[in-house]
């Protein structure tokens, strides 16, 4: 065989044309699955526009499927190197309420809880069902906005990076960051959502999050120049499934947090990961 011919190929000039044929053929099938050379790519505006829409129609979509499933809770206190001091685990049972979850703890540590640990649960969930699926306008504003709003996004410049296949789905991959110039900051929750910096996995085909991923970009400060503390640190991650009938999931979230407050530093991690998705029979 003569130096430089591909082994397996034989070349003849009546089969050279299908030759470089199934070698084009085989060098595509290597590529990155759901990446294809100069595919166009949607603008951010589109992308963060159907995901707004998709969140105020799962906001009002009370009469959808709902599901109920169980969650894990592990928070840790952690040391300097990120080993556990100590932690607390907990169980809950998760409803899906006007397409919200509700978390209602049912263990701690194990334990049964107590009738006044009921009696509290069963008061989260009342005001819960009053805030997502009351009939009275006055509260179902935030139902009919939905979680992603288009204030929230309005604080971030959006990338459209790729398109890859994630759970056999085509999903785009977006990068965010804060916005330049004067954002909201009225709050600890503005400082942090001003700060706040990272990368979506957006299912292409329903605008939902499949996968998150969000660290804080520099300190917030808190009180007079920081006399009150500062969080210097707070990373997450969340993985989301898409079960057969089109509901989204959360199925495994990390949560990492330092924060300093005078001169100690404390660090705290917390992971989520649920179970035994079952649709509610109505």
């Amino acid at each position: 065989m003569k130096a430089g011919r591909p082994m397996g190929i034989r070349v003849c000039p009546n089969s050279s044309r299908l030759s470089v044929m199934l070698l084009i053929t085989g060098l595509l099938n290597c590529a990155p699955q759901g990446v294809s050379a100069g595919e166009l790519l949607p603008e951010p505006s589109e992308v963060t526009q159907r995901m707004v829409k998709r969140s105020q129609t799962v906001a009002k979509g009370d009469r959808g499927p709902q599901y109920t499933y169980q969650k894990r809770s592990l928070l840790q206190h952690l040391d300097a190197v990120g080993n556990p001091l100590k932690s607390e685990e907990k169980f809950y049972q998760v409803t899906l309420i006007g397409g919200f979850p509700f978390k209602r703890l049912v263990k701690i540590q194990g334990r049964e809880l107590s009738s006044e640990e009921l009696r509290i649960e069963d008061a989260k969930e009342e005001r819960f069902r009053q805030r997502f699926v009351s009939a009275d306008p006055k509260k179902m504003v935030a139902r009919k906005e939905g979680v992603v709003t288009p204030e929230l996004l309005e604080r971030y410049q959006f990338v459209v990076e790729k398109r890859v296949v994630l759970s056999n789905r085509a999903t785009l991959v977006l990068t965010f960051k804060p916005k330049e110039g004067h954002l909201p900051s009225r709050t600890i929750e503005d400082k942090l959502l001003n700060r706040m910096t990272g990368r979506l996995w957006i299912d292409e085909g329903d605008a939902d999050t499949a996968r998150l991923e969000v660290s804080l970009a520099e300190p917030i400060f808190l009180g007079w120049f920081g006399l009150l503390g500062s969080l210097t640190q707070c990373d997450m991650t969340l993985e989301r499934q898409r079960l057969p009938d089109g509901a989204w999931i959360d199925t495994e979230q990390a949560l990492l947090i330092q924060y300093r407050k005078l001169t100690a530093t404390m660090r705290f991690r917390t992971t989520e990961t649920s179970s035994g998705f079952k649709k509610v029979v109505r």
